[in-house]
């Protein structure tokens, strides 16, 4: 089964709280693209299975959320979608 992040393709939006301050945080893309410089182009599940993250074994899509009003950045798991 194949499955995809809702984020990454388009089909919704990153909705996360600062658990800092509360206020809305902004989606800065996949947490795995941004490790090395070449990462966008490695396979996603390779990635994943070595990023010291549980999004594999969750079947979820990790992106960095950042919040200008604390400058606080964390990961939010996106659930995949099967397709």
């Amino acid at each position: 089964m194949h499955r995809i992040c809702p984020v990454c393709n388009g089909l919704s939006k990153l909705s996360a709280r600062c658990p800092v301050c509360g206020l809305a945080a902004e989606d800065h893309g996949r947490y795995n693209d941004l490790i090395g410089p070449y990462s966008p182009y490695r396979p996603i599940d390779e990635l994943s299975a070595s990023n010291g993250l549980p999004d594999l074994a969750l079947h979820a899509c990790a992106h960095t959320a950042f919040c200008r009003n604390c400058a606080h950045a964390f990961p939010v798991y996106i659930q995949e979608e099967a397709h």
